[in-house]
């Protein structure tokens, strides 16, 4: 045990009060005040006081002050106070307190209060406050307050003030943009681009209608202030042609309401499939409708529409056909009954 060290180069371990150097050791290297320069270790890195500098450990490292400087763990790094620059690592980083730079790893990393920087891994991130950009495979987390970017397949903040890119976006509150299969966020002035935007004054109502090109279709209208998402399912298309159809289709449109009568236009896409043909068996299309719909009370609708489809089957060498659409069809009551 030494109080305090320049150089030290251990087969084993070494243990140091101070280091102000270089210390590099086969299994592990132990400082219990400051350390200002290098520390390497086959295994295990602990320091317990204020560092600057390098260290790097096959398995992990600990440090049990503020760190400033670069941390490379094999399998770890832990921080029990604040970290300033760079932490890397095989599985995971965690810093209890404030991280002002990188955090990157293979699985996960994790800030306790404010992330000032970037956190990049391939399964998730978790900061109670984030002032930068948390980019994963799997998910994000930002437990209160959030501003910057969250890139993942799904995206979680409290409040957040920016842009969530993922399969799934989720805020409570939320000033900036959601681009995302689903996105919701409690603030209706928020941009949401994806498939489906909700908000708590989204209204979901089922459409139930007759097509000439598919006979039943069922499907979800999301509408909010001014636009509105339909999905669904639609059986048999063609009919009777082909009885043993089916058309999955989703739809993006504007509407406005005057009264008990609302007019709206969308575009939207359809994949076919015709299950039992030995034939043309899939197909997509693109269409385009302007819907009338009229208000019988508060509760329900009828609604028809016109407009056109253009198919192109996969099968096909020949050009894609062009049919036109006539709908006739229901509108039935919010699902969200507590929604205004």
């Amino acid at each position: 045990y030494d109080n305090s060290l320049m150089v030290s180069v251990g087969l084993l371990q070494s243990k140091v009060n101070n280091l102000y150097g270089f210390s590099a050791n086969g299994f592990s290297g132990i400082t219990t005040g400051k350390m200002t320069g290098v520390q390497v270790a086959g295994f295990y890195s602990r320091i317990e006081g204020n560092a600057k500098g390098l260290t790097v450990s096959g398995l992990y490292n600990i440090h049990k002050a503020s760190m400033s400087g670069v941390e490379i763990g094999g399998l770890a790094n832990m921080n029990l106070v604040n970290q300033h620059g760079v932490q890397l690592s095989g599985v995971q980083n965690i810093c209890m307190f404030n991280t002002d730079g990188l955090q990157s790893a293979a699985l996960m990393n994790i800030t306790g209060q404010m992330l000032s920087g970037v956190q990049v891994a391939g399964g998730f991130n978790v900061a109670n406050d984030m002032h930068g950009a948390q980019l994963s495979g799997i998910v994000n987390f930002t437990l209160n307050n959030g501003s910057g970017l969250q890139l993942s397949g799904f995206n979680y903040a409290t409040s957040m003030r920016g842009v969530q890119v993922g399969v799934a976006n989720f805020a409570r509150r939320m000033k900036g943009v959601q681009l995302g299969l689903v996105n919701y966020s409690a603030d209706s002035s928020t941009l949401k681009i994806g498939l489906v935007s909700i908000s708590p004054k989204t209204k979901i109502r089922p459409v139930i209608y007759y097509s000439n090109l598919a006979t039943l279709n069922v499907g979800f209208r999301f509408m909010n202030r001014i636009s509105y998402t339909i999905l669904g399912l639609g059986t048999p298309y063609d009919a009777p042609h082909s009885t043993s159809s089916g058309v999955f289709f989703y739809r993006l449109g504007l509407y406005k309401q005057i009264g008990r009568l609302m007019l709206s236009s969308d575009a939207g896409a359809s994949f076919i499939s015709k299950f039992m043909d030995t034939g043309e068996k899939t197909a997509l299309s693109a269409e385009g409708r302007v819907n009338f719909e009229l208000a019988l009370d508060k509760q329900v609708s009828v609604i028809c529409s016109g407009g056109y489809s253009v198919r192109k089957f996969f099968s096909r060498k020949t050009s894609a056909d062009i049919k036109p659409i006539i709908e006739l069809g229901i509108v039935l009551p919010n699902l969200l009954k507590s929604s205004r």
